[in-house]
């Protein structure tokens, strides 16, 4: 009754059409409200006036997203079909007090409901922070940023996500400095992930990992952006293998995305990483390659090709760690299954999608999937090795065949559901693993 209510009062007519939600809510900006004075539908919540220069932003969001799998983890050790929920709650404040300082924050609830096994880390959690921080800006251009936030630098998040497919989203602790001038963008930052605790209000940062770094980001032209960066990762008491110690990775990277003569889209991203762990060198690297082409045809019908590359360790036995650690990575970057992740990894993803009305979306895709070498092990999101290298040493995975679909119902409502048929392929069955089958349907309301 609460969900219908929001979005009636949503559809109502605005004089000002509010602009669509973004993926991180505090990038969110309803100042352009002061400037109107008939504010109607869910406007009064958008920009509640506190005097002269400050207001108050209030929002929130209801997610219910229900999988139905019949052999998680390939079937391996007795795991059985299964049907769930996951229910995510979060209700945001955002005060501004003129144009020098800012606070944010968002408070979380999130269930699941129906699971066989016992919830994952990111199922279920208690009323809890899930951002809360502070802004300031010192002078134009400038902000520093202090506190529990989500950290997004680039649309695709390959390897620093929100997490957005998972019930509870990934949080930071720590200090975020951003300049922007023009066209180019930077970032410093230092943070620890949160770690997710299912009690009310006793989420705290990891004291065991630090993520740190620089991102820069610039637009060559109208078309064309490019990004370089430069993160360390640092892990206590990791295991790779039959190996434990510390990890101290640093990741070198850069990202070019545009368009050409409007109908290609292209897309390149490669990252080098060194180090050490446990008194072996790092030595690792992940690249990624791909673009579509757009007909100008009924329903835009858009053919795509991508090819994804995670290195894998080739030697246990050496000086060298191979394998490659995607940090944060977007969990869904593959599909919903969360059986495919960056560490040795080779696949290869051809799509065809179409937009049968400006409000829908569809896309069938077939990916083939490798591993980089048979001498690392399988490895599920994030980098969860799905059983320890073994003899075998066959590299094929399985393909997976799967369809999206989307429909924005209005600006407040949206439907997503994914099916996925996951193959088996000789390493896969080398462990006595089995085809997997997936169905999810997601209902996201906002306001």
């Amino acid at each position: 009754m609460m969900l219908a209510a929001v979005v009636l009062l949503a559809s109502a007519a605005q004089p000002a059409e509010p602009p669509a939600f973004k993926l991180v809510r505090s990038d969110e900006d309803y100042s352009y409200l002061q400037n109107v004075a008939d504010r109607t539908g869910l406007d009064p919540l958008r920009y509640i006036p506190l005097g002269e220069d400050a207001y108050l932003t209030l929002g929130g969001e209801a997610r219910l997203r229900v999988d139905s799998i019949d052999a998680p983890r390939f079937g391996l050790n007795g795991e059985k079909a299964d049907t769930f929920a996951l229910g995510r709650f979060l209700f945001s404040g955002d005060l501004h007090l003129g144009s020098a300082v800012r606070a944010y924050g968002e408070l979380g609830l999130h269930r699941d409901f129906g699971k066989r096994d016992a919830p994952s880390p990111t199922d279920r959690d208690g009323l809890d922070t899930q951002v809360l921080f502070a802004d300031v800006t010192p002078a134009d251009g400038w902000r520093v940023r202090l506190g529990r936030q989500e950290l997004q630098f680039n649309p695709t998040q390959r390897f620093i996500a929100v997490r957005e497919s998972p019930n509870i989203r990934q949080s930071f602790d720590g200090v975020r400095v951003t300049r922007a001038n023009g066209r180019l963008k930077l970032d410093a930052f230092y943070a620890r992930p949160v770690v997710i605790s299912p009690g009310a209000f006793d989420d705290a940062h990891s004291r065991s990992q630090r993520l740190y770094g620089l991102y820069a980001s610039t637009r060559l032209s109208p078309r064309q952006t490019l990004d370089v960066y430069a993160l360390g990762l640092e892990r206590d008491d990791v295991r790779f293998g039959e190996v434990t110690g510390d990890e101290r990775r640093v990741s070198l990277g850069a990202r070019l995305a545009g368009t050409a003569a409007g109908a290609v889209d292209y897309e390149v991203e490669g990252v080098a990483q060194g180090g050490h762990f446990a008194g072996r060198r790092i030595r690792a690297f992940a690249a990624s390659a791909g673009g579509g082409y757009t007909l100008d045809q009924r329903w835009a019908p858009r053919l795509g090709l991508r090819l994804d590359l995670g290195s894998g360790d080739k030697d246990p036995n050496d000086d060298k760690l191979g394998t490659f650690n995607p940090m944060f990575p977007k969990g869904a970057y593959f599909n919903e299954t969360g059986l495919t992740s960056w560490a040795n990894l080779a696949a290869l993803r051809s799509s065809l999608g179409v937009a049968p009305r400006k409000d829908v979306s569809l896309e069938v895709s077939y990916t083939v999937r490798q591993r980089w070498t048979g001498a690392d092990a399988i490895y599920l999101q994030p980098m969860t090795p799905l059983a320890p290298a073994g003899g075998d040493r066959s590299r094929g995975v399985g393909d997976a065949v799967q369809l999206d679909g989307v429909w924005q119902v209005n600006r407040n409502l949206k439907l997503q559901g994914q099916l996925v048929h996951q193959a088996a392929g000789p390493a896969v069955r080398a462990l006595d693993g089995r085809p997997v089958n997936l169905a999810v349907l997601f209902a996201q309301v906002r306001f």
